[in-house]
């Protein structure tokens, strides 16, 4: 699901697919909604669905670590490295 080049239509499909069943589980929607839904809306709500995702995987990987170690672990944000200068 995570592929990094398309190789036919299908893909397209599923990758569709996909982003349509994380929006729907994320709000508790059902499919038929999500699809109803305007694209505007749509991609605002798969940015957020996505952006939940990637902090829940985060908090899920610190708090594995902390339970095997014993130990709390501090993360350090450098996401400002990224922003242009202007």
């Amino acid at each position: 699901m995570k592929k990094k080049k398309v190789e036919n239509s299908d893909d397209i499909v599923l990758q569709n697919q996909l982003f349509a069943y994380t929006v729907a589980k994320h709000y508790g929607l059902s499919i038929g909604e999500v699809l109803n839904m305007g694209i505007a809306e749509f991609r605002q709500s798969l940015s957020w669905a996505i952006a939940m995702q990637d902090r829940e995987n985060k908090e899920r990987a610190k708090q594995k670590m902390k339970n095997e170690t014993g130990n709390e672990t501090i993360t350090l944000d450098y996401s400002f490295l990224d922003s242009e200068v202007e």
